[in-house]
């Protein structure tokens, strides 16, 4: 698909939060939302009356639209999330709110609108200035009720909410209600220059399955309606207007995240076995990772994995990751044991007999913790199973959860961000309280549970034989190992470039929990970006990693292409590239000499898109 523009626009690249995963190709849309003010003036006192009735109207008005959009966010994406609905019309219902315009109509001779304006602004202001970064965006659906009262009160035409050809939408403020009207025509996905992770339209994306960018902060001012773009919704980039490599490469890999392409080109696992061989036989199971609150993505998952079931139906290619913390997203708080317990349960059952593992929360850093305490470098702060040992009712009621949904016997329980071994016992000894209260009760669960923890800071890989008889398997976290082990903050756009997952610290890194795990016989997994990472098989099957565990879209390819390799061939190139490497360059060097001796260029050819080739980089 081409840009309606006929005269070549410069290549430019944005980078952004994906919000929502998946990659959308297509042209801009351009959406222009003017906000509105209420200007003060004198009103009479024979008006007053009839203000206030202009006012409660627009309320009454607000309420019925809010709860039109309610209804048909339900039938897209649900209960669970179309409750961000009923959470605005509670604010559009705050009789405290409404008695003060009220009053300031009635005794300060003020106009409606602007009346509405300074209350809803104030509590806008209130809510910005939270330490909480839940509570801080949730100032854009204060946002949006004000505007919506403002156009009734201004009486301002409705908002266009309809989209005629499939496009990606581009504006600076997108609302809840414009992502759920706009997802009834043809939104392949949108780009905002505000919102983050933890916000209402973020939420939404996921939950439609809809790829997503926010806080690219001044992209829309760059872009047009018609302008080619793609939205990497998996990496956090928006390319505009990119050059013929690029587009292929990203055109490639969009075959692949588009349902897989499993039905397309037969079975891509051994027959019954979340398991791939390479060329000389050599085995690497394959797992998928899963964020909580998306019930589409769970379909997506759920629906691979029956591809690889035998003829008893039952299914085999697991979960190695699921990310418990993104439920909270939904939740102003953290759900109760019951909540979890049936969420969790459910999984499980919809998964068995092929494996689920269960991360306890992780929170804090760059995750959405409500009401956290604002820290100078959350990143090395109060975060991941710091937290969980620092709330131990909270943490007590987690792991009964995960035990309870446990007893058919396919649950894994991960801990994550474990720096010392002295961490891990006190968090085993919470398990084993969990433990013994639910035997009081004469509650079933799996006497076995597999027990493992998350690799993803230097120490513990360093201190590997360590933790290794402490657990029944390591995880690697290859995201945070590499901002840990680089002092790099990949979000930070100053730095972003060293952010590399090749270096070669971080993969001395890895291969020392590799090689714990080999002595002790226990498997070794890797859940991050790394494990989805074209460049990085190689080097990952050479080392001996048990399992992979990436995004259900990208199970197919990297299927296809360990099924391409040779492990003794992959074995010999690890070793060669940890030892003699100094910088990143001399491994994707090496890795890319060995797949071009190979003549494997062309099928790992989406490792272009990491470079961004022939884009400018537009710094926030």
């Amino acid at each position: 698909m081409a840009s309606r523009h006929k005269e070549a626009k410069e290549t430019l690249r944005f980078s952004g939060i994906a919000a929502s995963r998946g990659i959308a190709i297509g042209p801009a849309y351009r959406y222009f939302r003017t906000l509105l003010y209420g200007e003060d003036h004198p009103l009479a006192v024979t008006e007053v009356g009839q203000e206030i009735e202009r006012f409660d109207a627009a309320v009454q008005k607000a309420r019925q639209e809010i709860e039109k959009v309610r209804r048909v966010a339900e039938q897209k994406v649900g209960t669970p999330a179309s409750s961000i609905f009923e959470a605005q019309m509670m604010m559009v219902s705050d009789e405290f709110i409404l008695s003060t315009i009220r009053q300031r109509i009635k005794h300060e001779l003020k106009p409606a609108a602007f009346a509405v304006d300074s209350e809803f602004s104030a509590h806008q202001d209130m809510l910005k200035a939270s330490d909480s970064p839940v509570m801080r965006e949730r100032a854009d659906d204060v946002e949006d009720i004000k505007q919506r009262l403002l156009r009734y009160l201004l009486d301002r035409k409705k908002w266009l909410s309809k989209i005629e050809e499939p496009s990606i939408l581009v504006a600076e403020l997108l609302t809840p209600a414009d992502a759920i009207l706009f997802a009834r025509s043809s939104m392949l996905g949108f780009a905002i220059d505000g919102g983050g992770l933890t916000s209402h339209v973020a939420i939404l994306a996921r939950s439609l399955g809809i790829p997503a960018l926010v806080a690219l902060h001044s992209a829309a001012e760059h872009i047009e309606t018609g302008d080619l773009l793609i939205l990497d919704g998996e990496r956090g980039e928006l390319i505009v207007c990119p050059d013929k490599e690029t587009l292929r490469g990203y055109e490639q890999e969009q075959s692949y995240v588009l349902g897989s392409g499993v039905e397309a080109e037969g079975p891509i696992l051994e027959a019954g076995a979340p398991v791939v061989k390479t060329v000389d036989g050599h085995d690497v199971t394959l797992l998928m990772n899963l964020e909580f609150g998306n019930e589409i993505a769970i379909l997506e998952a759920e629906r691979l994995s029956e591809t690889t079931a035998l003829a008893d139906g039952k299914k085999r290619l697991g979960l190695g990751l699921v990310r418990t913390e993104h439920f909270l997203l939904l939740h102003d708080d953290f759900p109760t044991e019951e909540e979890q317990n049936d969420l969790y349960k459910n999984l499980a059952d919809r998964f068995h007999p092929a494996t689920v593992t269960l991360r306890t929360f992780d929170v804090g850093g760059d995750k959405v913790l409500s009401g956290s305490y604002r820290e100078d470098n959350p990143f090395l702060g109060w975060r991941g199973l710091r937290i969980s040992l620092d709330e131990p009712d909270l943490f007590l009621a987690q792991l009964r959860a995960i035990l309870r949904a446990s007893e058919r016997g396919n649950v894994k329980l991960m801990f994550p961000m474990v720096t010392s071994p002295d961490e891990l016992q006190r968090a085993l000894a919470f398990l084993q309280e969990a433990r013994n209260m639910l035997q009081v009760n004469r509650e079933p669960f799996d006497e076995h549970l597999p027990v493992g923890i998350m690799v993803e800071v230097p120490s513990a890989a360093i201190m590997a034989e360590s933790f290794v008889s402490m657990v029944d398997y390591f995880s690697i976290g290859s995201n945070d190992l590499t901002q840990y082990t680089l002092a790099v903050d990949r979000g930070n756009d100053l730095i972003a470039t060293l952010y590399q997952e090749l270096h070669p610290a971080v993969l001395k890194l890895i291969q020392l929990t590799v090689q714990a795990g080999k002595r002790a016989k226990k498997p070794v997994s890797i859940c991050g970006e790394l494990g989805g990472y074209p460049l990085a098989t190689p080097i990952l099957v050479g080392m001996g990693i048990d399992e992979i565990s990436v995004s259900p879209t990208a199970i197919r390819s990297l299927a296809e292409r360990i099924h391409l390799l040779r492990y003794e061939e992959c074995k010999v190139l690890a070793d060669r590239v940890i030892a003699n490497s100094v910088s990143p360059e001399d491994v994707k060097r090496q890795i890319l000499q060995f797949l071009s001796e190979r003549q494997l260029i062309d099928v790992f050819s989406e490792t272009t898109l990491r470079a961004g080739f022939g884009a400018r980089l537009i710094k926030k």
